[in-house]
């Protein structure tokens, strides 16, 4: 609804909480048929390969996880291996040449539940 009524310039849908990359999809075809942007809001390795198809999506959010934040470190890290981190601001595109999201679960980590119930 506020596609349509003009109320928005930026379109940040989570690519995790809008139902997945083929929601994102339908979703960037909306904004798109209104001339909107598209920039998922800071999902990482399960939006860059959306991002680098999409001509009204011009960049990708990311979010600085290091607490310093004195050096750029994966957003997922240490629960994904392999994911990949802008470098100068850039994402190459040789770094999403991968199966998936080219990512890997890291196995060596401890399962728990953070919460008891």
């Amino acid at each position: 609804m506020l596609i349509e009524m003009g109320c928005c310039d930026i379109i940040q849908p989570d690519v995790g909480w809008c139902g997945g990359v083929t929601e994102l999809l339908k979703i960037s075809a909306l904004a798109d048929a209104h001339g909107k942007l598209v920039v998922p809001h800071g999902s990482s390795v399960c939006s860059y390969h959306f991002v680098i198809t999409r001509h009204n999506s011009p960049f990708a959010e990311f979010l600085m996880m290091h607490p310093g934040p004195t050096e750029v470190v994966p957003m997922f890290a240490p629960q994904l291996l392999g994911e990949p981190i802008p470098e100068d601001g850039r994402m190459r595109v040789s770094a999403l040449d991968k199966p998936g999201f080219g990512v890997q679960l890291n196995r060596d980590i401890a399962l728990h539940r953070p919460y008891p119930n």
